[in-house]
C-alpha cells in the first residue's frame, strides 16, 4: 500500500472524530457523563481516547449496567449504545427510576441525550414515545464507518449481521452498511466495476447507487484508487469459516475471542475449554485465585512478532519462534564478555529494547504453547476429517467419527461446525438431521433445539418437516423405489465453477513458501473471496472474467455510468456494443472487497498471497472479523 493510500485508510478515523464532536458540540452542558455499552468500548478506542473525551467535556465515563448510581442535578447524561432494542429499553427504564428516586415519573433537570451506533431504529423512536420520555431524551445516529485494524484490513464493527440478515433475514442493517461503502467511494474515488455475489449484497450494491443518485458527490471518478469492487455475501462461502485454519492468526481466534483488533487472552480460560462440558474436572487457578486478562493488539504496526507470523503456517511459525528465542539468549551470554562502558551503552540503550522483545515473545510463546495443548493431539485427525466431507469421501466414517466426537468429547461450538460442514458437503438425511439434534440436545440441554432451527434459516442445517415422524418406515417403503440422485449441493457447484478445490500440485506448496491460497487450509480449499480476487486481477478483459464466473448463480455486475444491475451476458453485450467500455485489465491494480457477515482471518491471509502473486493491492473490510466458533454462536 502506498503512502497517500495508507493515509486514506486511516483518514476513516478522522472522519469519525469530527462526526462524533459535531454530535458533542449539539449537546449543551459543561457537565457531562458518559455511559458506554461495554461492546463498544474496544471500537470507540479506535476512533478516540479519554482524554479527547475529557477535552470535549465529558467529565466521567462509565460503563453501562443496569445498576447505576442516579445523575447529579444539572448533569448532561449520554448514553452510547448499539442499535439494540432490549438495551434501549433498560435504558429508558433506568431513566425511569431516576425520575422516582427524586419523586417524579420524569427526568428531572437531568438531560439525557442517547447516541445510537450505528443507525437509530424506527422501533426505539416508537418505543421513546410509548415511554412518556420524548422531548426529554434525544437521540442522536452515529456511524465510525470503517476502522482500519491492520494493513489492509477495514471493519465496521457490526458484529451481528449475519444474525440478522441471514439467520432472522431482517434487511435494517444493510442501510447503514452501503452509507458507509458509499462514503468509501467518495474517499477513494468510484470503482470501474462492481460484482456482488447473493442478493444481500446486490441489494447493498442497489442502496449505493440510490444514494449517489440523491446525493451526488464531488469525488473524482477519473483516478479512482480502487478500480474494481466485490461485494459477496458470507452464505455464499460457509467453508471458510467452517474450515479449522492452520494460520497463525486464524488459530489464534480459534483459541481466544477477538475483539476489534485485539485478542483477548483469559489465563484461567479459552474458547476450547469454556465449550466443553468439564463436569469431573476443577477450573485452574491462578495465584491469588482470579483469572488475569491481558490483550494482543492483532496490529502489525504494534507488534512485529505478528506481523511477521500471522499469515504463516502454524507449524512454521513455532520454529521461528524458537530461533527468535535462541537467538535472544545468545544476546544475553555476549553481554558478559562486555567492557564496563559497553555494558553502559548496553543498558541504557539495548537493554529496554531486548526486554520488551523478550516480554512480545514470552507471550506469543505461551499463546503458541496454548493452541498446542487445546488443538495439537486431534488436530491431524480433524484436518484429515475436515478433508473427507469437503473431497466426499468416507461419508460414513465422518457421520460415525463426529457422532463419536459429540458423544465423548462434544464441543459447543465445534461439533457444530463439524454436523453443518457435513451437511454442506453431503446433504444430511432426516434422519441423520434427527440422530444430531437429539444427541446434541442430550449433552448441552434441549434449550438449544431452537439453534438447529436458526442453522436452517440460514441453509447450514437440512430443514425437517413436522409431519416426517416415522423416518425408517417412510425409507423401507421408499428404498424400493428408484429415486433421482440427489441434487449437487452449493458448496460444490461453487467449488466446480469456480475450483476451489485445488488441484494436488498446488496445493502441495511448501508451508514456508505457498504459491496457493489453499495453503490456509493445508491445501483442502481456496477460499471463494481469494478465487474472485485472483480472477479479477489476473483478467485481460472482461470476457475473461465472464468465461470464469458467468455458471456462478446470483452474479451482478455494475458497471461505472450505467444505472441498474446487469447480468454477466447483459455486461458482455453492452461492452460488445461500445455503450461501456471494457474496465479490464484493472489499472490500477487494486481492489476493495467488502465480505457482507463477517470475514476470517484465514480468507484475509488467503487474499494477502494473491495479493503477493499479482503484485496488487487488495483491501478487504466486513462488518467485523470471526472466526468459525463466531458464526456458529450467532446462531444461539
Amino acid at each position: 500500500m502506498n503512502a497517500s493510500m495508507d493515509k486514506k485508510m486511516l483518514g476513516f478515523r478522522q472522519i469519525a472524530i469530527e462526526k462524533l464532536q459535531h454530535i458533542l458540540c449539539q449537546i449543551p452542558g459543561n457537565r457531562k457523563d458518559l455511559v458506554i455499552e461495554a461492546s463498544l468500548i474496544k471500537p470507540l478506542e479506535h476512533v478516540c481516547g479519554v482524554s479527547w473525551l475529557r477535552a470535549k467535556g465529558v467529565e466521567r465515563i462509565f460503563k453501562f449496567e443496569q445498576t447505576i448510581s442516579p445523575p447529579a442535578p444539572g448533569k448532561v447524561f449520554i448514553y452510547f449504545i448499539s442499535a439494540n432494542l432490549l438495551i434501549f429499553k433498560q435504558i429508558l427504564d433506568q431513566i425511569h427510576s431516576f425520575g422516582s428516586s427524586s419523586g417524579s415519573h420524569i427526568p428531572g433537570d437531568v438531560k439525557y441525550h442517547v447516541i445510537v451506533v450505528p443507525n437509530v431504529l424506527h422501533s426505539q423512536e416508537e418505543l421513546l414515545e410509548q415511554e412518556g420520555l420524548s422531548g426529554f431524551v434525544n437521540l442522536y445516529r452515529f456511524n465510525w464507518d470503517f476502522v482500519c485494524l491492520d494493513n489492509g484490513i477495514l471493519s465496521l464493527e457490526i458484529p451481528d449481521v449475519f444474525r440478522e440478515v441471514f439467520i432472522r433475514h431482517d434487511t435494517t442493517a444493510l442501510l447503514s452498511i452501503a452509507q458507509s461503502i458509499r462514503l468509501f467511494r467518495i474517499v477513494c474515488g468510484q470503482q470501474k466495476v462492481l460484482l456482488t455475489l447473493g442478493e444481500n449484497s446486490e441489494r447493498v450494491a442497489k442502496m449505493v447507487r440510490r444514494i449517489e443518485e440523491h446525493r451526488p458527490s464531488s469525488a473524482v471518478e477519473k483516478n479512482p484508487d480502487f478500480a474494481a469492487a466485490v461485494i459477496l455475501d458470507r452464505n455464499r462461502d460457509f467453508s471458510s469459516c467452517l474450515l479449522t485454519p492452520v494460520t497463525y492468526s486464524g488459530l489464534m481466534m480459534e483459541i481466544h475471542q477477538g475483539k476489534s483488533g485485539s485478542l483477548v487472552i483469559d489465563s484461567k480460560s479459552n474458547r476450547i475449554k469454556s465449550g466443553k462440558l468439564n463436569l469431573l474436572e476443577e477450573e485452574p487457578a491462578t495465584a491469588d485465585g482470579k483469572a488475569s486478562t491481558t490483550n494482543l493488539r492483532m496490529n502489525s504496526s504494534m507488534d512485529l512478532i505478528f506481523s511477521e507470523n500471522k499469515y504463516r503456517h502454524f507449524a512454521e511459525v513455532i520454529s521461528l519462534l524458537s530461533a527468535q528465542a535462541k537467538a535472544l539468549g545468545v544476546e544475553g551470554q555476549f553481554s558478559r564478555d562486555m567492557k564496563i562502558h559497553e555494558m553502559k551503552q548496553y543498558v541504557s540503550e539495548k537493554l529496554p529494547k531486548v526486554a520488551a522483545a523478550k516480554k512480545e515473545l514470552f507471550k506469543h510463546l505461551n499463546l503458541c504453547e496454548t493452541i498446542v495443548q487445546e488443538l495439537g493431539s486431534d488436530f491431524e485427525q480433524l484436518q484429515d476429517l475436515q478433508d473427507s466431507m469437503i473431497y466426499g469421501r468416507n461419508r460414513k466414517q465422518s457421520l460415525n467419527q463426529i457422532d463419536e466426537i459429540l458423544t465423548t468429547d462434544s464441543h459447543k461450538y465445534s461439533t457444530l461446525r463439524l454436523i453443518c460442514l457435513l451437511h454442506l458437503t453431503s446433504n444430511l438425511s432426516a434422519d441423520e438431521a434427527t440422530q444430531f439434534i437429539t444427541n446434541y440436545c442430550n449433552v448441552f440441554g434441549h434449550r438449544h433445539l431452537t439453534v438447529f432451527h436458526n442453522l436452517t434459516h440460514c441453509g447450514l442445517f437440512p430443514e425437517i418437516s413436522p409431519e416426517s415422524g416415522n423416518f425408517s418406515t417412510r425409507n423401507k417403503i421408499l428404498s424400493n423405489i428408484p429415486l433421482p440422485k440427489k441434487t449437487t449441493n452449493i458448496l460444490f457447484a461453487d467449488a466446480a465453477k469456480l475450483k476451489l478445490l485445488p488441484e494436488e500440485e498446488a496445493s502441495g506448496s511448501s508451508k514456508n513458501n505457498p504459491t496457493c491460497p489453499s495453503y490456509v487450509f493445508n491445501g483442502t480449499f481456496i477460499p471463494l473471496v481469494a478465487q474472485i480476487a485472483s480472477i479479477v486481477l489476473k483478467a485481460d478483459s472482461f470476457e475473461d472474467v465472464a468465461v470464469k464466473v458467468s455458471a456462478c448463480d446470483g452474479l451482478g455486475v455494475f458497471l461505472t455510468k450505467v444505472e441498474q444491475v446487469m447480468s454477466v451476458k447483459e455486461a458482455q453485450s453492452a461492452i460488445k456494443r461500445g455503450e461501456v467500455s471494457d474496465p479490464f485489465p484493472l489499472r490500477p491494480r487494486t481492489v476493495f472487497i467488502f465480505i457482507l457477515g463477517g470475514v476470517t482471518y484465514a480468507e484475509v491471509a488467503a487474499c494477502q498471497l494473491v495479493e503477493k502473486l499479482t503484485g496488487s493491492k487488495i483491501i478487504l473490510a466486513s462488518n467485523t472479523i470471526i472466526s468459525g466458533g463466531d458464526l456458529i454462536a450467532q446462531a444461539f
